[in-house]
């Protein structure tokens, strides 16, 4: 530390300062000292540290060819951002200085829980269904431990989401169950090999950020929504509905599947009317 920092304006005190990413931040800081020059004398340098107007530590005078450091003992957070002063005494004859400054972020490395609505969705589909697999404790976390079937997000600061749902060939009888509208950062849902029944909910559509949706292998019935197939056809959705007899498509499946009674009905009449002919026709040919 063989050079220092002095401000320009020899009266005026020395600043620093930093934003915070957040103001949840946790920072310590560190200030470290050293007279590089032999003072006269006649001079002396003192000064006083402030950070965001704060008293930190005063007087400062620092020792000739020797090290001192000042540090906060306790995290600096709650602001937006923090500036650090250096302002001489009323008796100093010289600015203040500064050899060196560090600032630690604090970094939280333990995993956040699972944002709380997804927390209750997915144990409201593990009752539903009786999900016979152990799922026990924070479905996304700790990473080693996450929930057999799920992904999720997780960026080490906001609390993890939920991403991916695979219930492939799990036993599941019913309906599709309503809670996984809950799910609403869901990009992967798998339903595929199972025994539900109903129909293909409409709150499925409102899963913006689903692009993959397997339903097939099931007993599901009526109507596709509309939203799904549009946008299965923009290519923004993946959608796999194969081997459910009873669901639609498009409209005109349910037409012609209502068709089909009328038009046998039908048929039969016309079969038993010329049977009925016929046999009039030989009675009448005997006599």
């Amino acid at each position: 530390m063989s050079t220092a920092a002095t401000p320009v304006n020899v009266s005026a005190p020395l600043e620093l300062e930093w934003e915070a990413d957040n103001v949840n931040d946790q920072y310590y800081l560190y200030l470290h000292f050293n007279e590089v020059e032999e003072l006269a004398a006649n001079e002396t340098r003192a000064f006083n540290i402030t950070i965001n107007g704060e008293f930190l530590y005063g007087p400062m005078t620092p020792r000739y060819r020797s090290a001192d450091t000042i540090l906060t003992t306790t995290p600096l957070t709650g602001a937006a951002r923090y500036q650090v002063s250096l302002s001489k005494t009323k008796n100093s004859t010289l600015p203040p200085i500064l050899n060196a400054i560090e600032v630690y972020k604090v970094k939280d490395f333990s995993q956040s829980e699972t944002q709380q609505d997804d927390v209750d969705a997915i144990k409201n589909i593990k009752n539903a269904y009786g999900v016979a697999r152990n799922w026990q404790g924070d479905p996304c976390g700790p990473l080693k431990y996450m929930w057999e079937g799920l992904n999720c997000s997780i960026d080490g600061y906001d609390p993890p989401r939920i991403t991916s749902l695979n219930l492939s060939s799990s036993g599941l009888i019913g309906q599709i169950e309503s809670s996984i509208s809950k799910l609403t950062m869901l990009q992967y849902l798998d339903l595929s090999n199972n025994s539900l029944n109903g129909p293909l909910p409409d709150f499925l559509i409102q899963l913006h950020s689903l692009k993959v949706l397997n339903v097939g292998k099931n007993k599901l019935t009526g109507l596709v929504p509309s939203g799904l197939l549009e946008r299965s056809k923009t290519k923004s959705l993946s959608l796999s509905v194969d081997d459910n007899s009873g669901l639609c498509t498009t409209k005109s499946c349910r037409k012609k599947s209502s068709h089909v009674p009328l038009i046998a009905s039908i048929s039969a009449i016309i079969v038993a009317i010329l049977l009925i002919s016929l046999g009039f026709w030989i009675f009448r040919r005997h006599k």
